[in-house]
């Protein structure tokens, strides 16, 4: 991945701002990817966060420059940057609103491509790897051994130096991270029978 133009704040300035809301539906805000389809762009979120996501008030941040993007963050609670294939226009824009939103104190929560998007512009490493696309594996949480889904040909080999490590694979890359109000999960959560959030990410986000 190359870094991007802009970069958000560091996670450090905002760890102890933030207040989660005591009652009613959390307003998560969700970034999509970019498809084409006859010369044509879609934003497009996968079908499987509605049901992931169900009892909570979605927005789904599109994927242009003429956006107010203030507005529509000052109405979320939280962030959650997708899975899915990453490209300029969505890095852009997915960057503008971590932006806004640290700048806010909420936090964000990055899946997959989202985690690997966060670490790289906060000077972790990304790269790629082989195995691990489609498929399932083990990860190492909290002394247990976790099942997870992975659909990836990128990886975390090394996260950022703020970043707390929670999760990783058998070769030791890093599956999960927390940091403030950031984190982190390499595998799609959104996609298991039995959803798994490490606990430390649930206490900042609570899906």
């Amino acid at each position: 991945m190359t870094s991007a133009a802009v970069t958000p704040l560091r996670p450090k300035q905002v760890v102890s701002w933030y207040q989660k809301p005591t009652v009613g539906k959390l307003r998560i805000g969700l970034t999509q990817r970019v498809l084409y389809h006859r010369g044509r762009a879609y934003d497009s979120l996968e079908q499987v966060w509605y049901e992931f996501l169900d009892g909570h008030k979605l927005f789904l941040i599109p994927n242009t420059k003429d956006y107010d993007y203030q507005e529509l963050c000052a109405n979320l609670d939280c962030l959650i940057i997708t899975g899915g294939d990453d490209s300029a226009v969505r890095r852009r824009t997915e960057l503008k609103v971590a932006t806004i939103m640290m700048q806010s104190f909420k936090p964000i929560l990055g899946i997959c491509h989202g985690a690997m998007l966060l670490t790289d512009v906060l000077g972790g490493t990304v790269t790629g790897t082989d195995g691990h696309s489609d498929t399932v594996h083990e990860i190492n949480y909290a002394g247990r051994r976790i099942m997870v889904n992975s659909h990836h040909d990128q990886t975390i080999g090394r996260a950022h130096n703020a970043a707390r490590v929670l999760a990783t694979d058998d070769d030791g890359n890093c599956e999960a991270w927390i940091d403030g109000l950031l984190a982190g999960i390499i595998w799609h959560p959104e996609r298991m029978k039995a959803p798994f959030i490490p606990a430390e990410i649930q206490q900042v986000i609570k899906l």
